[in-house]
């Protein structure tokens, strides 16, 4: 694939399309989508799709309100924040914009929702995620490290325990006065 400009379209995730979701982005893993899917469904965000020539090539997981983690609430004031998570862009799409795209979007929606800031994590071995977030605007927040977990369960119904170590990342939004 050479580096010409993607059409992207972002769109929020729809019921209908999670078992092809599954199969693009996270066959070891079908929960995953799904549980995305559930924060949309109760109200708590939007499971952001990108998509080129009808195929998905990138997500994101936009909440409403976040990290709901410890080690940020203690130092942060999340009420008005929103919060990415899960991102993923699907390697021979990697460095043509479909992060970015998506982002920005997100960040579009947190400002109609009133948000002032939106926030995400970071792996701390991920120098290219972490430099993307930077060139738009994300600032570390300077209260070190910590880890973070979830569960999953693979396609055989097999659960477990994963973990991460992350830095927390936020940009400050402007909204517009009206």
């Amino acid at each position: 694939m050479n580096n010409e400009e993607l059409y992207l379209e972002i769109k929020e995730a729809q019921e209908s399309q999670l078992d092809f979701l599954v199969t693009q982005f996270s066959p070891d893993n079908p929960k995953f989508q799904y549980n995305r899917f559930a924060v949309q469904k109760r109200g708590e965000g939007l499971y952001m799709i990108a998509w080129h020539n009808n195929a998905p090539v990138g997500h994101f997981l936009l909440r409403w309100s976040g990290p709901h983690v410890e080690s940020v609430t203690k130092l942060v004031d999340i009420s008005h924040s929103a919060f990415l998570e899960a991102g993923l862009t699907i390697d021979e799409y990697r460095r043509k914009g479909v992060a970015t795209a998506i982002i920005k979007e997100a960040e579009r929606l947190a400002k109609e929702r009133k948000c002032t800031s939106i926030g995400l994590e970071v792996g701390i071995s991920n120098a290219e995620a972490k430099r993307l977030y930077q060139k738009l605007g994300y600032i570390d927040w300077g209260h070190g490290e910590f880890l973070i977990s979830w569960e999953y369960e693979d396609e055989y119904g097999n659960t477990g325990i994963e973990t991460e170590v992350v830095i927390y990342m936020q940009k400050e939004l402007i909204l517009a006065i009206k």
